[in-house]
């Protein structure tokens, strides 16, 4: 019972004894001690009797919220023994389970990993038998090549001297199609390279002017998802008799100062075919090939420049390559330029690298992004200055650098499961995709959304950039 229920009991049983008391008195006449003396006992005979009620009606009402409290706790305690009984059964039929889920996937994943190996084991003894074929062919091509320059020595005619691989059909004109191009190289240094075709030279001139000229497109893919990330733009001269390759129509434009016009072509065709790709996915970017000679053409870069200012809303998807080989025999005037359009927010990489030991960090403040290295060169099957640095530790090397490591050239999927290792982020080459056309209605669509964009000057009397890979 509350408080305010027991006070008023006391109060009444107060009243009765009082009550008693003056009936006491007054009617029955006993003297005033008599009567108060019955009267307080009489109080103190109903607060005896009262306390004891009352203790035990407090007690009945504790038991009961005891018995409604262990009733709730009897109730949870039966559902935890309902839970841990679950939890036990699923804890013993679980491994059980997994190992019956999983096991039909190990099998095959044993079986996957075995036919790689033979896959590996054949694909490695077809290579020792190309090799061995492609040195006994090389030779005689240079035997062959001795024998015309031996001849071709006493009518006074000297040969030019190309590059250490010659204009390799890649770059502009697309990758090898067999990753092995010593062949073909020895081919065009002895037959092509010593005397220039005025024929050719003409027919590489209107192309040019007249802009015949096929863009293709080669995927550079994550490693080793083999997702897309970027392209790499590649030009192709459009031939009465079919397709001008690199090796051929690259030093003719170079002689005849076209170069600078060709730039111009692939850049604005390259940034229509960017807005085109970005509807779709607006994380793929760009690799452009530009000329390192066309940066000292005051004509030209003024447009890039102005070009490259209408367009800085794709500056982070767009990288312009330049080959290593070019980039070290840049003076200040190309690195002002590369400045002033690093300064605009686009990048650069570095392609055909032979040499690593050089000051990366230097290229990275340039702005420069990437470096491509070929897989053979990678995996020691063709020149590579390394330095202190081993091959396998330069991705992360490069990446404390600010550069990401690409290989390019992959032609055979041993090369890329022998690349496995090395930490790399990036591939391309044939085997994950060889070049593609892009489609003439795809750049007409992409040339009406982008509008008419502001065309860098041909600079035609300008010096012709460097060769392109």
């Amino acid at each position: 019972m509350n408080r305010s229920s027991s006070t008023m009991i006391l109060i009444a049983m107060g009243v009765i004894a009082a009550s008693a008391a003056v009936v006491l008195y007054f009617q029955l006449g006993l003297s005033a001690g008599s009567a108060l003396m019955i009267g307080i006992g009489l109080m103190l005979t109903m607060v005896t009797v009262q306390q004891p009620m009352e203790r035990r009606r407090e007690r009945a009402w504790i038991e009961s919220r005891l018995a409604e409290i262990a009733a709730v706790a009897g109730d949870g305690e039966a559902e935890i023994e309902k839970i841990a009984a679950r939890l036990n059964r699923l804890e013993q039929a679980l491994p059980g389970r997994v190992r019956e889920q999983t096991g039909e996937l190990a099998a095959e994943v044993e079986v996957v990993g075995e036919l790689l190996r033979q896959v590996t084991e054949t694909l490695a003894e077809l290579e020792s038998t190309v090799d061995g074929r492609l040195d006994g062919v090389n030779a005689r091509f240079g035997a062959l090549e001795r024998h015309m320059r031996q001849a071709e020595e006493p009518a006074g005619r000297r040969p030019r001297r190309g590059r250490p691989d010659d204009y390799p059909d890649e770059g502009r004109g697309g990758r090898p199609d067999d990753g092995r191009h010593d062949v073909s190289a020895s081919m065009r240094n002895a037959l092509f390279v010593p005397d220039a075709d005025p024929a050719l030279e003409r027919e590489v001139e209107r192309l040019i002017r007249d802009e015949q000229i096929e863009l293709h497109l080669q995927p550079v893919v994550t490693l080793p998802q083999r997702l897309v990330r970027f392209y790499e733009v590649l030009t192709r001269l459009k031939g009465a008799s079919g397709l001008v390759p690199a090796a051929e129509f690259i030093p003719l434009a170079e002689q005849g100062r076209l170069i600078a016009k060709l730039d111009t072509y692939q850049v604005i065709r390259s940034f229509q075919i960017l807005k085109r790709l970005t509807q779709r996915n607006g994380d793929v970017g760009l690799y452009i090939n530009l000329s390192a000679e066309s940066l000292a053409s005051s004509a030209f870069f003024r447009e890039f420049q102005g070009f490259l200012s209408q367009n800085r809303a794709m500056a982070d998807l767009v990288q312009f390559e330049f080959r290593q080989e070019a980039l070290m025999e840049m003076g200040p005037l190309e690195i002002e330029s590369l400045r002033a359009v690093a300064d605009l927010g686009f990048h650069f990489s570095i392609d055909n690298v032979t040499d690593l030991r050089v000051d990366f960090r230097r290229w990275s403040d340039l702005g420069f992004r990437s470096i491509k290295v070929s897989a053979d060169r990678l995996l020691g099957r063709a020149p590579l200055v390394t330095g202190d640095i081993h091959v396998e530790d330069m991705a992360g090397h490069l990446q404390r650098q600010g550069l990401t490591l690409i290989v390019d050239r992959v032609e055979q999927e041993a090369q890329v499961i022998d690349l496995l290792d090395y930490g790399l982020a990036f591939g391309q080459g044939n085997l994950f995709s060889s070049p593609r056309q892009v489609r003439p209605e795809v750049l007409g669509a992409a040339q009406a959304a982008a509008g008419a964009p502001t065309r860098p000057a041909p600079a035609g009397n300008e010096r012709a950039g460097a060769a392109r890979r």
